[in-house]
């Protein structure tokens, strides 16, 4: 699995971007995705992530995470790309009163979740997604 991280503004440092590569590399691994997977992960600031917000979704705010599906195709073993905003990670773990690296894996599974499909506008959507998401960080522990 091939997982490429891109982070312009350094809010994480090699031990941070050695983790995310393993958290990311265990849940694909987890939900069976074939060993040629590929992810792409981008760490932004509040502002990028706004910008893409509102370019792509006509959301004119700042946001935590952001999916951008590649699955077009068939024998596509590009995933994706996830974008996230640490500046709203961080505020939200201080919010939910957990570390910076927990709200990092919740985001990860949750945008890898988001690639493969899955969405929570509904209620019963939302209910099998929070289910998964469970599933997954248990997994994680």
């Amino acid at each position: 699995m091939e997982i490429d991280i891109l982070d312009k503004e350094n809010f994480l440092d090699n031990h941070q971007k050695k983790e995310m590569v393993q958290d990311s590399k265990k849940i694909l691994s987890f939900l069976n995705l074939p060993n040629e997977t590929e992810l792409s992960l981008s760490v932004v600031n509040d502002v990028q992530i706004r910008k893409l917000n509102k370019d792509y979704r006509n959301i004119d705010r700042a946001t935590d995470i952001l999916s951008f599906s590649q699955q077009f195709g068939t024998n596509n073993n590009v995933l994706g790309d996830l974008v996230i905003s640490y500046e709203t990670a961080l505020r939200h773990s201080k919010k939910y009163e957990i570390t910076i690296k927990q709200e990092l894996k919740k985001l990860l599974v949750h945008g890898i979740l988001h690639l493969l499909g899955h969405d929570h506008k509904k209620k019963k959507e939302r209910e099998t997604m929070r289910d998964k998401e469970k599933e997954i960080l248990n997994f994680l522990l």
